[in-house]
């Protein structure tokens, strides 16, 4: 929710910085280290992982604006790195006792290197000025609304995969370290399309891969609602990651890099109705129909958003 209330404070009251982004770098470390100490106080974590969110929904744009600064349709490559660490940490976490005290330790070890390094990035961030150069309403969500409303549906059809893939699968007769591997091998696809990706966001209509990554994601909810004890079938859906996750984020950022002059705020509003709105909705909704036909409802969802983009208009400059 934190990542779809925090761009409007910047649409129309805050612009985006580089001092804003140091701000928001210190904050994420405090309110990180808030979590630890408020863990047993409902009402104090609920406020800390608040404003733990909102700051990393402002330092997460500016992460992207530079990587497609710097080294352009090559961002897959970089973004690869993300997935790594997915698997390292998920792999660390699995040898450890997972008691408070090695989970403190992990977590907050991890928020301080990310800190260290948010602080080298701070480098690459250009200057900006702390007036608009351009009035704020030229930014406009209603121009392009068919595909703000698809990037609203295809996160709201992951609400399935990432809250209740493992008991789904577990339901259906799969062990846990099947389904452990089950997870790596849709993050390795990740990998592989992040790292070969390049040619595809450079010279492909990045329109026409969005559209290709959700129906791709369509497809993939359908075959996980149809086979769900068939491993075969299964892995083969999990391959989809790299069409449904790597593809279709580099295809989507980039896109919205050439539809808006203001390109941090608009990475911003991408991450906030899609991954924060659309994820939230996606998480409260697959709990309520969870069952036997809970990635039928996926389906649905993906196939919605699929319907959206096809109506989005071809911009002059679908090409990055």
């Amino acid at each position: 929710i934190m990542r779809f209330v925090t761009p409007f404070f910047f649409l129309k009251v805050i612009p985006l910085t580089k001092e804003i982004y140091l701000f928001s770098l210190g904050a994420v470390l405090l309110f990180s280290i808030a979590i630890i100490v408020f863990i047993e106080n409902f009402y104090l974590l609920a406020l800390s992982l608040a404003c733990m969110g909102s700051f990393w929904s402002t330092l997460l744009p500016f992460a992207e604006i530079v990587a497609l600064d710097t080294v352009k349709e090559k961002y897959g490559k970089a973004r690869l790195y993300g997935s790594i660490g997915f698997i390292i940490i998920g792999l660390i976490l699995g040898h450890i006792a997972l008691t408070y005290g090695n989970l403190s330790i992990a977590y907050i070890g991890t928020i301080a290197l990310t800190s260290i390094f948010g602080l080298v990035l701070a480098k690459e961030i250009k200057k900006t000025p702390k007036k608009r150069e351009r009035p704020q309403g030229d930014f406009s969500i209603i121009k392009h609304w068919q595909f703000w409303v698809m990037a609203f549906f295809m996160q709201m059809s992951f609400g399935g995969l990432y809250n209740f893939f493992t008991i789904y699968e577990r339901e259906h007769g799969v062990s846990l370290s099947t389904i452990s591997w089950l997870w790596t091998f849709g993050v390795v696809a990740e990998i592989i399309m992040f790292i070969y990706q390049t040619k595809l966001i450079k010279s492909a209509n990045l329109l026409l891969l969005i559209k290709i990554s959700v129906g791709a994601t369509t497809l993939r909810w359908l075959l996980l609602y149809s086979f769900p004890d068939t491993l075969e079938i299964v892995f083969f859906s999990q391959a989809f990651h790299a069409l449904s996750l790597a593809l279709y984020h580099t295809a989507c950022i980039s896109y919205i890099h050439t539809l808006y002059e203001d390109r941090a705020l608009g990475q911003q509003f991408y991450l906030g109705i899609g991954y924060g709105l659309g994820a939230f909705a996606g998480s409260i909704i697959s709990g309520i129909v969870y069952g036997e036909s809970l990635f039928l409802w996926m389906s649905l969802f993906s196939f919605i958003g699929f319907l959206f983009i096809l109506k989005t208009p071809t911009h002059k400059q679908t090409s990055y």
